[in-house]
């Protein structure tokens, strides 16, 4: 089973690598991208990234535009402001692996 994570953004340089590194283990990384001016896209494609540019029309629209370009079985949402952990990681590789599952959901832990 494949993994893509896709990541949505809208000028988040400073955000960016943080959120990538941390969902490098997934088999393909898709950066949905609103158009940013201060060097989000070129950062993310450095980390090795997939961008995609999507005009924000709604969350919705953006994360199902998202969604339509990612090849995994499966699919990591995650805002740029967001990291996944390790252990999240490791949860998920083994959900993924052993369990008959459709839809999984992850706690958050806001700070």
């Amino acid at each position: 089973m494949t993994i893509s994570a896709y990541i949505i953004a809208f000028n988040e340089v400073e955000k960016i690598s943080d959120c990538i590194n941390s969902v490098l283990w997934a088999d393909e990384i898709i950066v949905a991208d609103s158009h940013s001016t201060d060097g989000t896209t070129e950062l993310a494609l450095e980390l090795g990234a997939k961008v995609i540019h999507i005009p924000f029309n709604g969350y919705g629209d953006l994360r199902n535009q998202a969604i339509s370009h990612c090849n995994g079985d499966w699919i990591l949402s995650i805002d740029s402001d967001e990291r996944c952990t390790k252990d999240v990681r490791d949860e998920i590789i083994k959900l993924v692996a052993n369990a008959p599952l459709d839809i999984y959901r992850v706690r958050r832990k806001n700070f």
